[in-house]
């Protein structure tokens, strides 16, 4: 068995939306200054790194990220090429979108979905003011993961472990995400 750890590292400096929060870490108490251990915290928006979407953000009738069904977010899986999209047949599917989006008529021709997961920093194009495949994906349902990191992933069949911290009340929801080579 081999696992494929497919999450950004977090760490000062990662991209973050245009005038959203930063990544910041520091210690709270730190054993160098005599404390009896390290504490840590951090500082960040929900869409940092590798996440999951919840509805809430992009509908304000939208369930939030504690509300995540993890029975999507755990089985067999799908990685291919944007490009290649219309040959997905998995519940699961991870695109390496370079650059792209998914149309909504892409997305409604994706038989069972229950998770959509992307490379990039979001399943619509970075300019998008309507957020059409966040939408045609909560229509039917299926769970949003944003910022995989697929570059050397083969494509192919895998079983995915991705599940979101359960944050609640929140619009999105920070996620470990890996794959197993079956």
């Amino acid at each position: 068995m081999r696992i494929l750890d497919i999450s950004q590292s977090v760490a000062p400096g990662i991209w973050v939306w245009p005038g959203d929060r930063a990544f910041s870490s520091d210690l709270t108490w730190s054993m160098a200054d005599g404390a009896p251990c390290n504490v840590g915290q951090v500082t960040m928006s929900c869409h940092t790194g590798t996440h999951m979407d919840a509805p809430f953000h992009f509908s304000m009738s939208g369930e939030t990220a504690d509300s995540i069904p993890l029975e999507h977010c755990i089985g067999p899986c799908e990685v291919l090429p944007l490009t290649r999209l219309a040959t997905a047949q998995a519940e699961r599917v991870l695109v390496k979108a370079e650059g792209g989006a998914p149309t909504p008529a892409q997305i409604a021709a994706l038989p069972n979905l229950k998770l959509f997961g992307t490379d990039g920093p979001s399943v619509d194009p970075l300019d998008s003011k309507t957020l059409a495949a966040h939408h045609a994906l909560w229509k039917r349902g299926v769970v949003i993961l944003e910022g995989l990191v697929l570059e050397n992933v083969p494509d192919g069949p895998y079983e995915l472990i991705a599940l979101p911290l359960k944050l609640v009340d929140m619009d999105a929801a920070p996620v470990r995400a890996v794959l197993i080579e079956r």
